[in-house]
């Protein structure tokens, strides 16, 4: 995307002062196209912006294929009068992104991005996720971890645990994580750090050096300069981090100095491409809270299960408390949050605290003047403080100066997390865009998205903060945005051979789909009613009559619902109810009156039964329980008494199931076909 697009963002600016607008009263907002999507049935989208019927410019909607892994370049769809607020898009396939650019005089006034659901539906299955945990906490929350990881694999991720030591250096981490890495399949795509595992420091920031520190505190104006924390070098497996080049000692604190073979990096960029989505739940040093570091992680885990479980829910609305209006930094709310929750749930007129106290929302973003531990026009560390269990908040974006330097006792941007928000992030410098999370995507895509956007998305270019290696998610990168009500109340039984799985009504009633799962070999195998029938179910209970192998299982309950937020609508997925079962199954018994000859078999097989009772049914199942071939046992019946010979036809060598329905019971063999 190198053509027209590319020249639309250079045109906005790329300087922390540049403006393109002539009011610069609200920077921020007059810079962003808000966009909304609206489904009004009959595969027709509209597309909302809001109204300015005497701008006499236009609007230009480029689109693309939006899915991750087939994205493809903007093309220019149509152009629109200034005076219009809305495009109609009738047949709108299930997702497509869309970039709205408003132009006057072949300038570039804002721009705005949705990508749009039309019904669409994401793989079940999420990917591989790395959970690198501090060794001081493994222990003292054996528990509420478990718990996590239970969630993930209820979620459809499959979990690999790193333990670190605290002795260990990033070079060793990293070295343990690409091992996981490069001999995993899938290959991991996301890594959550939990606690204070080794943060890597890098950069050469300075008003001498590679880049100005990104919040603009050069030699002499705060002195935020030298290294920064730096959790993406965990991530980049391609690019070349260096140790021997920078030699800045400028910094306010020594934290922040960076010398030949200190142990600190000298790039202030990503010098490769970020490989996985990373995100950091660190409670280290912050003593301004009551609690200890291992019980804010605790608080912390418990309000991860009960949010992704759906009991946690926050109103779909969203807040902006901007305090630095002459600079595009508020932006980064302006772009994404209608995409959530509409034009008209987007408040800029309310207080940051009180109303986040008094009321709850979905997102919320402040900026102002800041220190380590204060944001001019929002707060201090303090009010976190005194806030905490009454913060109503899952999402929240800061930005400020110094706090985005996260790795310092009672920083501001962590204590939004003690106190009750589930994921921040240092946003607007550069921009972030989370604005796929509308149709489900997880927190952690946005943010391997905003660290490797270099002219992918216009970024800000505040200070030339883009790829900068500070770039970082405090949170966990696994959330989603709307978690749907878990059912509840799952009991499964062995039962004649088959397995029995019962659950209660989830809170909003969808369509349920039962899961048998292979944590080994990560697999979610859809279980079929009647062996073959459909997967899914409105009712609350189904029958696996196809597990054919008696064994420990785990089965899993999910629902599924039609949501719809300001980016279309698309089909949301529960986190799966889960439980184990010891399974019994008649398959291999000796003392059953059928017999089953040969076997293996090139494809003619002889039943015999020792006593009389009648056959109904003979059916043939390969491994994942799918119907192969139905017998009619009256075609079959040879001359001899309670005897039948099949053939099995053309069927693929390997490992098949016979299913004997009779009078007595039904009963199941192993088949081998060579």
């Amino acid at each position: 995307m190198k053509n027209n697009y590319q020249a639309l963002c250079l045109i906005l600016g790329c300087s922390m002062g540049m403006i393109c607008s002539s009011t610069q009263a609200q920077v921020s907002k007059n810079q962003v196209v808000q966009i909304q999507a609206v489904s009004t049935g009959n595969n027709q989208i509209i597309l909302k912006w809001p109204s300015e019927p005497t701008f006499t410019g236009n609007y230009l909607v480029y689109s693309r294929n939006g899915a991750e892994d087939s994205i493809g370049q903007f093309q220019l769809q149509t152009t629109l009068s200034g005076s219009q607020s809305q495009y109609i898009i009738d047949n709108h396939p299930n997702q497509k992104e869309y970039l709205i650019a408003k132009s006057l005089n072949n300038q570039t006034q804002a721009l705005g991005y949705i990508w749009v659901g039309n019904k669409y539906r994401a793989k079940f299955k999420k990917g591989h996720v790395i959970l690198l945990v501090d060794s001081t906490l493994n222990s003292d929350l054996k528990s509420e971890i478990n718990t996590y990881k239970l969630d993930l694999i209820g979620s459809g991720w499959k979990v690999t645990t790193i333990v670190a030591k605290k002795s260990s250096s990033p070079e060793k981490i990293k070295d343990q994580i690409k091992s996981v890495y490069d001999n995993s399949n899938p290959k991991p795509k996301t890594l959550f750090i939990l606690g204070h595992v080794a943060v890597p420091y890098s950069g050469y920031f300075s008003a001498t050096g590679s880049r100005v520190p990104p919040d603009g505190h050069i030699e002499g104006s705060g002195n935020h300069t030298g290294a920064w924390p730096a959790d993406l070098y965990y991530g980049d497996f391609t690019g070349f981090w260096t140790d021997y080049i920078v030699e800045c000692t400028t910094g306010q604190s020594s934290r922040l100095h960076n010398l030949p073979k200190d142990g600190k990096f000298d790039q202030s960029t990503v010098p490769g491409y970020v490989e996985l989505e990373i995100g950091r739940a660190d409670f280290s040093n912050l003593t301004a809270f009551s609690d200890n570091e291992v019980e804010l992680t605790r608080d912390y885990l418990n309000r991860l299960h009960e949010f992704k479980s759906g009991r946690l829910s926050f109103s779909l609305r969203a807040l902006i408390d901007d305090n630095f209006t002459s600079l595009n930094l508020a932006s980064t709310g302006y772009q994404n949050f209608p995409c959530f929750v509409g034009l008209d749930s987007v408040f800029n007129d309310r207080d940051y605290f009180t109303s986040q106290n008094a009321a709850s929302y979905l997102w919320s973003y402040g900026c102002g003047a800041g220190s380590f531990t204060s944001c001019n026009g929002i707060g201090a560390t303090s009010n976190f403080v005194n806030s905490r269990g009454n913060f109503k908040n899952a999402f929240t974006l800061l930005a400020g100066s110094f706090f985005g330097d996260w790795d310092v006792n009672n920083n501001f941007l962590r204590s939004s997390l003690a106190a009750g928000s589930l994921a921040t992030a240092w946003g607007g410098i550069p921009k972030w865009y989370f604005h796929h999370m509308g149709l489900g995507k997880h927190i952690g895509y946005a943010a391997k998205l905003t660290q490797n956007n270099e002219d992918e998305y216009f970024n800000g270019q505040f200070n030339q903060s883009s790829k900068g290696v500070f770039i970082e998610l405090l949170g966990d990168p696994t959330l989603p945005m709307l978690p749907v009500n878990m059912v509840e109340n799952v009991k499964i039984q062995s039962i004649n051979g088959n397995v029995r799985i019962t659950w209660n009504h989830a809170k909003k009633r969808g369509v349920y789909y039962i899961y048998r799962i292979d944590t080994i070999n990560y697999n979610y195998e859809l279980i079929n009613q009647g062996c073959g029938g459909v997967s899914s179910t409105t009712d609350s209970f189904i029958l696996d009559e196809c597990n054919f192998k008696s064994g420990n299982y785990l089965y899993g309950v999910g629902v599924e619902i039609l949501e719809q937020t300001g980016s279309g609508t698309f089909f949301n997925h529960s986190m799966l109810a889960m439980g184990e079962i010891k399974h019994t199954n008649s398959l291999i018994d000796n003392h059953l009156d059928l017999t089953l000859s040969p076997n293996p078999t090139n494809g003619m097989i002889r039943l015999n039964s020792q006593n009389v009772f009648e056959i109904e049914s003979i059916r043939l199942y390969n491994t994942t329980g799918n119907l192969v071939r139905e017998f009619n046992p009256e075609e079959y019946s040879s001359e001899i008494s309670n005897e039948y010979n099949l053939s099995l036809g053309n069927q693929p060598s390997g490992l098949y199931f016979i299913q004997i329905n009779t009078s007595q019971g039904v009963h199941n063999f192993e088949l081998i076909i060579n």
